[in-house]
C-alpha cells in the first residue's frame, strides 16, 4: 500500500531530489498565481491557483517547482 511520505512546503522555487525513485505525486497550489514544475526530466505541468495534482506519473528522482505563491505537497511510496 503507497502512504505519503517526503512532505515539502514552500512560498518560492523549489528543488527537492529523493532518496530513492518516486511514481506518485501531490500538489496543492495555496498561492494566487501559477506554479510551474517537472518531475524528473519529463513534462512541465503548470498548476493555476486553488488546483491539486494528484496523479501517477513516470518515476522521477527530483523535483523542481518554481512559483512566488505557497504551495505544499508530498509523494507517495510502499512504505
Amino acid at each position: 500500500m503507497k502512504r505519503a511520505c517526503d512532505f515539502f512546503n514552500g512560498t518560492g522555487n523549489l528543488s527537492k531530489k529523493f532518496v530513492s525513485e518516486r511514481e506518485e505525486l501531490v500538489i496543492v497550489n495555496d498561492g494566487t498565481s501559477d506554479l510551474t514544475f517537472n518531475a524528473g526530466p519529463y513534462t512541465t505541468w503548470t498548476l493555476k491557483p486553488g488546483e491539486v495534482f494528484d496523479e501517477r506519473i513516470a518515476e522521477f528522482t527530483y523535483l523542481n517547482i518554481t512559483g512566488s505563491g505557497a504551495y505544499r505537497g508530498y509523494v507517495r511510496d510502499d512504505v
